[in-house]
């Protein structure tokens, strides 16, 4: 039976996100929604991610990032190339837990592009599901999840911000590498 905050198995994919706060390593839900995990895969392989910040930190709810146009939110694309976005993928049993990875959007439909969050609360952002029954665009997905470096998830929403939520000082993604156990 499938559990969301297991450990990976033996062939999973994996990410493995060095910051410059520490190293947090999460699980890749390829198998339940492949489109949306292929597009971080293939972000991080062409290197996306490599050296841009979490430019939105917002204690007991989330950390942002993965805008590697602007670097402050306002830019990005999908995979596939500049002006490209994807479509919401849901599945029941990915639910936005602690350590939980997910796309950021618009309120428009078809709008991820690179720019994803990590779930901080100990007790989730459950809001952020899919509703049942809800519409195409209603909740977020759900792509992977933390199974360690909970301490440097911790860290970095602890850092201190402004009043647009950026952190003060900058907290970088130096690098995303993709990989099986």
């Amino acid at each position: 039976m499938f559990n969301q905050s297991s450990l990976p198995e033996s062939g999973e994919t994996i990410a493995i996100i060095t910051t410059n706060h520490g190293t947090m390593k999460a699980r890749l839900f390829q198998q339940i929604v492949s489109g949306a995990a292929e597009n971080f895969i293939e972000l991080a392989k062409q290197g996306k991610y490599n050296g841009i910040p979490f430019h939105r930190v917002i204690k007991n709810f989330m950390i942002q990032g993965g805008d590697f146009t602007n670097g402050n939110g306002t830019g990005g694309h999908a995979a596939a190339g500049e002006g490209s976005r994807i479509g919401d993928t849901y599945d029941p049993r990915l639910t936005h837990i602690r350590g939980a990875l997910s796309w950021a959007k618009t309120s428009a439909p078809n709008s991820i592009g690179s720019q994803f969050f990590i779930v901080h609360p100990e007790d989730g952002t459950h809001f952020l599901n899919h509703p049942k029954d809800g519409g195409d665009n209603e909740g977020y997905t759900v792509f992977g999840q933390l199974y360690e470096g909970f301490e440097v998830l911790d860290k970095i929403a602890s850092v201190k911000t402004d009043g647009r939520d950026r952190p003060k000082d900058d907290v970088i993604i130096e690098k995303v590498e993709i990989g099986n156990l």
